[in-house]
Order: C-alpha cells, then structure tokens, then sequence
C-alpha cells in the first residue's frame, strides 16, 4: 500500500481528517453494553437461573441437528453406561445454594454450544480482568484497537476467517511491528474475534487490547493503531479483500484504570458468555445478528436459511480459538499456562455430590434437568428427590449406596429399594 492519491492518507493527515469532535472516547465511558438485562434485575439469582434454563433448552433443542458431533453428546451422554449423572451442590457464606451437574459429556465449544461459552466465557472474562489489573498495577496503560474488514453478500464465512487470521498475522509480525512494539512499549496484545450476519452476510472484526509498559496517550494510541491498520490493509488487499479506516474499519479507545472500565473491558472482549439468552441476544447494529441471535431465531422460526446460516457457523469457526494471546503476555501478568476451552469445561464444580440420578431414567430427565436444579437451589435436596419420584425417575444419594453380594458389581445403577429412600442424615447440618 502506498500513499498516493488513490490511497489512503498518511497517519498524522488522518488524525487531522478526522477532527477533535470525533476522537474515541476512552474506554469504560463509552464501552458497548453487554451485561444482560437479566444481571440488572432486581433478583440477580433468579436471573442466573433464567440464563442456565435458556442455555440448557437452547442446547437440547441443538442435539437433534447441530453438525458438530461432540455437540450433539454434550450434556445429554454421561461418562460411562455404567452410572448415571450427579448434581453437585456448593453454598456460599449467606447460604444460598448453587447446583450443576457432573459425569455427562462436554463440547468445550465457546462458539456454538450455549452452554459451554457461558463456562468458557465466564472464565475469559476472568482472565481478561487480571491483565487489566496487572497493567494499572504496574503503571502501564492499554487501548482497545477494533478492525473490520469490507465483505460482499454470499462471501463464505470459513473464507473471511482465513483472510482475517491471515491480516492479524502480519499485523502482529514483522520489522514494523518489532519496531512499533519497541517505540511504544508495547508489552503484548490478546485479541478476539467478532461475527455478525447481516442482509450483505457475514461481517469480522477484531479486537484487540494492547498493552503498553508505562502510559501512552492517546495520540500516541492512534499512531500504533493506523501502524497496525496498514498491515491489516494491505495483507487483506492480497486476499482480495479490503479496509478503509475513515469508514468503520479502525478505532482506537483508551482503557482507563478504573474498577467500573476493567470490568467493562473483559466483558466486552468475553461478551459471548453474556449473549446466549433470548432477552440479551438482541440485534445489532442496522439489523445485523451475533450467532447466538441467528440460533435464538433459528429455534423460533425453523426457517431454512437460518438453519443452513448456523450450519456455516458452526463449520467456520469449531477449533478456533476465541482469546488469542500474544507470546509473554500471560506471564508478564502472571497468569500461569492457558487452560484449553475443553479443560474448562471438563473441571470438577465445586461443591458436594448430593444426588444421583439413574442412568436409565436419565433420557426421561434430561429435557427437564433445569427445573430439578432451581428446585434444588430453592428448596433443598429433599425437594429435588420429590421431583425425581414424582416423575418415576430413580435416584440415589452417591457415598449412601452399599454394594452388598447380592449385588452385581456391574449393575447398571442401584437397587430400586434403595433409590426410593429419602435423604439419610448429612454430615455439615445443611
């Protein structure tokens, strides 16, 4: 790319072009909003259970049909034949009971199981909070850096990742980067990827926090960011594609050093965990959809164009990966070695194993499984063994159940006397 009349203009005429009115405001001001409506009611607790009984629902409905085989095994097949699933039960110090269930099979998809990207997301999300942390910390400073990249109606969305992953590639390499990177003091980058579909079909962009070792002003923000952009204009033009910077395609925000703008910067980067319910998977933009509102309509509509739409999805991005970190940056925050998505998922929940349900009368539940854990929130164990009972399901209460020899020790679940007991005396006085 060079700079003559059909290009674009240098950095510092660019920064003049567009004027002091329309200089980016400083991230955790105007940050996009993405905590869901369900947080802000006044019953944060019944809102959690409203989102786990949507992801759930969501996911059930996507065994039938999704193409990702592991997704149409996650939450719905348990370990082994041999047992059943468990709820786990964990409370904190106001004693409010939290639920989950353990021994079933996981994706590990942050991109199209609705239920894993909550996990998965959640702890991105944490992630990201330390980073931002670890810079005010330290006295650094960091800037949120946004590129689009222009897109046709009917462009297939596997092709416009592989050009995206190309262009970021040689934004993040090179002499000039090297070069930017010891002119400002850049510390490292993670970035993430987002997708929308619209009427003119699939859109990409990045964002990408950059840190910096001491604290950079804004115009000096926007000097790396147009570097940065440069590199991104010119890989795409290779892959056909293109950029223009005064029209969307970069935007460069400052992350400012407070509690309220930290958090607002790792949700905003994770923001896929909050977006997979139906009153919080709202539309974007001039009526562009995340994937999440492509599967909400999808559900609701059946219509086949949505359908074939989260089919493409699901194939484009499964084995992406939705953080990308820069070499060192993890262990400049001391962050410790990535846990994989599928490692995430797979991790124990906290808290005690207080009931069993049958492996048989598993089939007949699982549809169901979220209303048994809010009951069990609620009202306790001893309410969630009337629920199982009253459906016919078999049960039992895991460290109670005592093989004895007339029992086979490869029986599919314990004996039926057993499963219709109540609750035998705990230890903890819950």
């Amino acid at each position: 790319m060079t700079t003559t009349e059909s290009g674009p203009p240098p950095r510092a005429r660019r920064r003049r072009e567009r004027g002091a009115g329309e200089r980016s405001e400083p991230l955790g001001n105007h940050c996009a909003q993405v905590v869901t409506a369900e947080v802000e009611r006044a019953d944060p607790v019944a809102g959690r259970r409203e989102r786990r009984a949507e992801a759930l629902r969501w996911r059930s409905r996507l065994w039938g049909w999704t193409s990702l085989p592991r997704l149409r095994n996650c939450g719905r097949v348990t370990h082994t034949r041999a047992g059943g699933p468990v709820v786990r039960m964990s409370e904190d110090e106001t004693g409010a009971r939290r639920t989950g269930l353990a021994g079933l099979q996981s994706c590990g998809s942050p991109w199209s199981c609705p239920v894993c990207a909550r996990r998965i997301g959640a702890r991105r999300a944490a992630e990201v909070r330390e980073v931002v942390q670890a810079v005010a910390d330290r006295g650094g400073s960091a800037a949120l850096v946004t590129m689009t990249m222009r897109h046709r109606p009917g462009m297939a969305l596997s092709l416009l990742w592989a050009a995206l992953s190309a262009a970021w590639s040689a934004v993040t390499s090179g002499a000039a980067w090297k070069a930017d990177k010891a002119a400002f003091g850049v510390v490292g980058w993670l970035r993430t990827v987002e997708a929308t579909i619209g009427e003119n079909g699939w859109h990409l962009h990045v964002h990408a926090l950059v840190v910096f070792d001491g604290p950079v002003s804004h115009a000096l923000m926007e000097e790396i960011g147009y570097g940065m952009f440069g590199r991104w204009e010119r890989a795409l033009e290779r892959k056909g594609l293109s950029a223009v910077a005064e029209r969307g395609g970069l935007d460069v925000r400052e992350v400012q050093m407070s509690a309220d703008s930290l958090d607002r910067v790792s949700d905003y980067l994770s923001k896929v965990a909050f977006e997979i319910t139906s009153p919080s998977t709202k539309d974007g933009r001039h009526g562009n959809r995340a994937p999440f509102a492509l599967l909400r309509d999808a559900l609701a509509t059946g219509l086949a164009d949505d359908c074939d739409l989260w089919l493409e999805w699901e194939r484009a991005s499964h084995n992406r990966r939705q953080l990308t970190w820069s070499q060192g940056l993890r262990e400049w925050a001391r962050l410790g070695r990535e846990a994989t998505d599928e490692e995430i998922v797979a991790e124990d929940l906290r808290g005690e194993d207080v009931l069993a349900i049958a492996p048989e009368s598993w089939p007949s539940v699982r549809e169901d499984v979220s209303e048994l854990l809010d009951v069990i929130e609620v009202d306790g164990v001893a309410a969630g063994i009337r629920w199982l009972t009253a459906r016919g399901a078999g049960w039992f209460v895991p460290g109670h159940h005592q093989r004895g020899d007339d029992q086979d020790e490869d029986a599919q679940g314990p004996p039926r006397r057993q499963r219709r007991r109540g609750v035998p005396r705990r230890r903890g006085g819950r």
